[in-house]
């Protein structure tokens, strides 16, 4: 009987250096065959460090730090990535330029997020290449599709998006890398109908969909993994008479229904980062492994596939 496969799932790393670089270290304590991302590489925000007559300084959480040499500066930058934010080396007059002209700063946040996703496939290639585990990438809605091509670029990474990929002799995994709508409209979200079409298609060229692993970034409908705070129309938490945020189901209709007509042998998901759990649907296993990457902490899980089931399945933080 051949070995289970080992996969370490993560999602949602928004960015977070000391995440990444956990993920990838993780490879060796948990013996992982499988590194794989299950979308939101990028950061959520862009960090300007203002260049000036003294050195350079930044506000964080409304708080100036300061550099005044070249390597405080890149001390300085680096807490920035480890706090999940990108750095921007800039000047004053440069940042109001930008802020001044329409969809600038976008143009210069697309190009630091791929530099950035660079800068982390650099100091995980000698870690991961001749070391026997894969190093799978998938995207998430609040990534950029230029993305891709990065990790296409690599030549170690392997991206899950654009094939289905064989985990083994027996497995395959299939990617939805992409989100039902959300209140911010980020920047890759397919309505309801997109998804189950796109699932549905990716399905169909599946030699053995019963023994498949669908990695699809947002969680399934109305089970425990897709439970987030209610927002008013000003994108404000909607809380309890007692004070609680009241939560409600986001996730997708699609997602749970291919699960339950296809019955695959696991869904891997992420996207709702406070509804980190298991469940199932008939014979499938469904997980949420969750996010706490403002905190440094790494939320994943460790899957065990067997030859027909799923050996183990175990959610894992540090």
């Amino acid at each position: 009987m051949a070995k289970p496969t080992r996969i370490f799932f993560v999602a949602d790393l928004h960015g977070s250096g000391i995440c990444w670089r956990k993920f990838i270290n993780a490879a060796k304590v948990y013996r992982a065959d499988v590194l794989l991302v299950g979308g939101d590489i990028a950061a959520k925000t862009l960090t300007p460090i203002f260049e000036g007559p003294d050195g350079w300084t930044a506000r964080v959480e409304g708080i100036a730090r300061a550099a005044a040499s070249p390597p405080e500066l890149e001390r300085l930058e680096a807490s920035l990535r480890d706090s999940a934010t990108v750095p921007f080396r800039t000047t004053t007059r440069e940042w109001d330029e930008l802020r001044a002209r329409r969809g600038a700063l976008d143009e210069v946040f697309e190009r630091l997020a791929c530099e950035e996703l660079r800068r982390w496939l650099d100091w995980a290639r000698p870690r991961v290449e001749g070391s026997g585990t894969r190093l799978l990438l998938g995207l998430g809605n609040d990534d950029l599709t230029p993305m891709e091509q990065v990790v296409q670029d690599d030549p170690v990474a392997e991206l899950t998006d654009l094939d289905i990929l064989r985990l083994d002799e027996r497995h395959e995994l299939l990617t939805l890398p992409y989100s039902n709508p959300t209140p911010w409209a980020t920047h890759r979200e397919l309505s309801e109908d997109a998804i189950a079409r796109r699932l549905d298609e990716g399905i169909a060229k599946l030699e053995d969909p019963g023994n498949a692993v669908v990695n699809a970034h947002v969680p399934p409908f109305g089970a425990p993994l897709d439970l987030a705070p209610k927002l008013d129309a000003a994108l404000t938490k909607v809380m309890t008479p007692g004070g609680d945020p009241e939560y409600v189901h986001v996730g997708s209709t699609a997602v749970r229904a291919a699960l339950e007509r296809h019955q695959p042998l696991l869904g891997l998901h992420g996207h709702i980062h406070e509804s980190r759990g298991t469940t199932h649907f008939g014979r499938t296993l469904s997980m949420n492994c969750g996010s706490a990457y403002t905190e440094g902490a790494l939320l994943g899980a460790v899957v065990d596939l067997a030859e027909r089931d799923v050996r183990s399945a175990v959610l894992t933080s540090g």
